[in-house]
């Protein structure tokens, strides 16, 4: 897997300096939700450990601590990448802890993203079945303590984010109709033009020196890993 094939080439993009967070309990299916309401015109990239966790335990013989080690490091480098070309993104993850989501909100902000988060709402009984379906369960316990607090954190969130949509995907509610709905008002996020002042003067003086990545001339590298280190820290 080249991670170069991430890089998108022009800084007049569509979708540049738009990132979405995906916050819901586990097992509501966000990667799910994701993949039904991603325009194929812009293709925001997904932030997570998942692919190369799945990466590594598919094709990798080595302990779990040393596989893990080689996730976050790659993740990092990934992130880091994204950031340069200034990349649509989705943030999976980190939604039952507030404090890590917007520290990272906030990380993105201030290099000129604008930011909105999509809540991917399901009832306690729908995930504890739907978790165990999965090839790696998550145990009972946790999913029943995860989902009590992010009912609470709920409130918090749909007032810290303007842009801010509630999917339902209980049983039979994710229809057609609500894709849909849910697909054009997303697509209008990652369309519209940039709203961040930071992310607005960004971009006309990158225009304007000819500059493709923050890498270019606005920010060096050391710079964005250290953005991207705090952005792990849990």
């Amino acid at each position: 897997m080249r991670l170069q094939q991430y890089i998108n080439e022009s800084i007049l993009d569509k979708g540049i300096l738009k990132a979405c967070f995906m916050a819901g309990s586990s097992a509501s299916g966000k990667s799910y939700v994701i993949s039904k309401i991603s325009s194929g015109q812009i293709e925001p990239r997904i932030v997570n450990t998942d692919t190369w966790t799945e990466f590594f335990k598919a094709y990798s013989s080595e302990s779990w601590a040393k596989n893990m080690d080689k996730v976050r490091h790659l993740t990092k480098k990934q992130l880091v990448l994204f950031l340069n070309s200034m990349l649509p993104l989705w943030i999976d993850g980190t939604s039952s802890n507030p404090s890590s989501l917007m520290r990272r909100n906030g990380i993105l902000k201030s290099i000129g993203y604008d930011t909105s988060m999509i809540w991917v709402d399901i009832n306690l009984d729908t995930a504890l079945k739907r978790s165990e379906e999965r090839e790696r369960p998550v145990p009972p316990e946790t999913i029943r303590e995860i989902y009590k607090k992010i009912e609470k954190l709920k409130p918090y969130y749909t007032k810290d984010f303007d842009n801010f949509m509630v999917i339902d995907n209980n049983e039979g509610e994710l229809t057609d109709k609500a894709i849909l709905k849910a697909f054009k008002k997303m697509k209008r996020f990652f369309d519209a033009p940039i709203e961040n002042p930071i992310g607005k003067q960004l971009v006309k003086e990158m225009v304007a020196k000819g500059w493709k990545y923050l890498l270019d001339g606005k920010y060096d590298i050391g710079y964005l890993k250290r953005l991207v280190g705090t952005w792990y820290i849990s």
